[in-house]
């Protein structure tokens, strides 16, 4: 008997209980359901936020942030999402498209020449000045380096699909503490922390080094 056979019943168990909780939680965010849990305990309603990648998340934080910047690349999508947002009248949100600088096609990296349009909407705000930053777009890397002197001292850092690449290459200093990780079928999530002295350093932190997939891997959102 092939042991793949062994794995359908659980995978298909596995799947049924996922789509359940898809259909009994659809209007939270697509990150792993811990750590929809984790913001639901954390996220404070004075926070200030930044979102790249929107959906029904920029819904979902934009109900418990004081204010959030969201950023989109897709037009269709955009349209789809800000009228959501004007049908329930969010004000507090600064919903924006910004078109990417390069084929959407093409791998993306921690460091460009030209910081890229969508990338650079992090230079709008102060350093030391958010609470809160999703990375669940474009130019990740490059997004989440943007986003590490904007975010204040115990500020949170949300990277959704981080088991796209190991950790030490998704750019977050060694010093920042992961304080949830997460994952289900699709996705796992891993939230950082800003410590009180944050060296601006890309080393790989001992959590990081233990979770490390091997080989290097190329980024293409």
């Amino acid at each position: 008997m092939k042991l793949g056979y062994l794995y359908r019943p659980v995978y298909a168990a596995r799947l049924a209980a996922y789509k359940l909780y898809e259909l009994r939680h659809s209007d939270e965010p697509w990150i792993a359901p811990g750590a929809v849990r984790f913001c639901i305990e954390h996220l404070d309603r004075q926070g200030i936020g930044l979102e790249w990648g929107s959906g029904r998340s920029t819904i979902w934080f934009g109900e418990r942030l004081k204010s959030l910047i969201s950023v989109e690349h897709d037009l269709h999508w955009h349209s789809k999402i800000k009228r959501q947002l004007e049908g329930k009248g969010y004000a507090n949100v600064d919903y924006r498209y910004v078109p990417l600088n390069h084929d959407r096609s093409e791998p993306t990296v921690p460091y460009y020449e030209n910081l890229p349009d969508y990338v650079r909407v992090a230079e709008e705000c102060l350093d030391e000045s958010l609470d809160f930053v999703v990375v669940d777009g474009h130019y990740r890397q490059a997004c989440i380096l943007a986003a590490l002197p904007k975010i204040k001292t115990g500020g949170l850092l949300l990277v959704d699909n981080t088991n796209w690449l190991p950790l030490g290459q998704w750019q977050v200093p060694s010093a920042w503490p992961i304080v949830h990780q997460s994952a289900n079928m699709m996705t796992e999530t891993t939230i950082w922390q800003k410590p009180r002295s944050a060296a601006l350093t890309t080393e790989v932190s001992p959590a990081a080094e233990i979770k490390e997939r091997t080989g290097k891997r190329t980024l293409l959102l």
